[in-house]
């Protein structure tokens, strides 16, 4: 069988995340849900599903620790021994992990080295199996992904191949029990489908069972999601009309409104259209970990607005973002790209200047 070697990568938008670095069990998904925007890029990888190369995953670990000259991103990312976040591009307990396993053999080497882990899954019936392991890691944080539509969304986007959200709560209450730091994230939020008040229910459930915080995010929307929504239904020219900044963003305020009232953290990445809001955690999911990425935008922005709470000056402004760009760079991430996104205007990324701080 062939073994997918690539477990390890940075994320293309590390300039925008704290959790770019991340670990992939399986080379693709076969929960397949609807709004996954990641599934387009099955036409690159193709559909074969392959585990893991554990060995080949070890010795890099190993490996990055030793290298007393990293020059590349990764490099510096497994030199820093950087939080993993585990599952990005696919679900580390899809059904598949029930024959290969090695999701399981994945943590336990992160336990031994006691490495920093964020677990994201869907599939939280089949990690409680491993819970001896999870709990082995002092350094481990596990989130639950629960969106907003609850039940429904279980049914139309997940096609109920995945823990029911119904048991994922269950399964966070226990997790709390055991020691094991939680949160929830509930991307996507689909604007034109989903609603506030189906947000404010979710954010309900999830704090009256123990959890402290939610993060929400829009719909990454392209062709292929257009196309499955068409497929199953769904009012894709009213989702495409609200998923643009005009409706998303009064939608996003409004939520953030309702996590304050109900004293919530909510992660929340989209720096832009959240204004003057700040994320009280060192990442955009909520969460706080050992070791985040810090040469990026949501670091970027607590920083300046810090900083402009002091100062009004132009020049002393261009000085402050300076001193953060050399300050948060940790090498992982393309420093020039960084200074452009942090003081120039640019058409095909967000950058500093796009945020109306209001």
């Amino acid at each position: 069988m062939k073994l997918f070697k690539s477990s390890l990568h940075l994320r293309g938008d590390m300039q925008y995340c704290p959790l770019s670095f991340c670990l992939d069990s399986y080379s693709n998904c076969k929960i397949d849900c609807v709004y996954c925007f990641l599934r387009r890029l099955n036409k690159i990888w193709d559909k074969e599903l392959r585990p893991m190369d554990l060995e080949n995953f070890e010795r890099t670990l190993t490996n990055g620790l030793r290298n007393s000259n990293p020059k590349s991103p990764i490099a510096q990312a497994l030199k820093q021994k950087k939080t993993i976040k585990f599952g990005n591009k696919s679900e580390p307990f899809q059904p598949a992990e029930s024959v290969f396993r090695v999701s399981k053999q994945a943590l336990e080497i992160l336990a031994e080295m006691e490495w920093s882990v964020v677990i994201e899954t869907k599939c939280s019936e089949l990690m409680m199996e491993y819970l001896g392991i999870l709990k082995r890691n002092k350094n481990l944080f596990v989130l639950i992904n629960i969106s907003p539509g609850f039940m429904s969304d279980w049914e139309v986007f997940e096609g109920r191949l995945t823990t029911s959200p119904e048991k994922r709560i269950q399964h966070l209450s226990l997790l709390i029990k055991e020691g094991i730091n939680v949160g929830v994230t509930g991307e996507p939020f689909i604007p034109g489908y989903h609603t506030v008040k189906q947000f404010e229910r979710t954010l309900r459930i999830i704090k009256s069972n123990g959890v402290k915080s939610y993060n929400i995010y829009n719909l990454h929307l392209n062709e292929f999601v257009i196309k499955r929504f068409w497929e199953k239904g769904l009012d894709f020219e009213k989702i495409w009309i609200y998923n643009s900044d005009l409706y998303w963003k009064p939608l996003l305020r409004e939520m953030i409104e309702i996590a304050k009232k109900y004293d919530m953290i909510l992660g929340c990445p989209d720096f832009i259209n959240s204004g003057s809001y700040m994320e009280s955690s060192n990442t955009c999911c909520g969460i706080n970990v050992n070791n985040p990425c810090s040469f990026n935008l949501i670091t970027w922005k607590k920083w300046i607005k810090e900083g402009l709470n002091h100062i009004s000056d132009k020049h002393k402004i261009n000085n402050l973002k300076e001193n953060i760009l050399k300050s948060t760079w940790d090498g992982v991430g393309n420093f020039e790209l960084g200074k452009r996104l942090m003081f120039e205007n640019n058409k095909d990324l967000f950058s500093i200047n796009d945020i109306k701080w209001d």
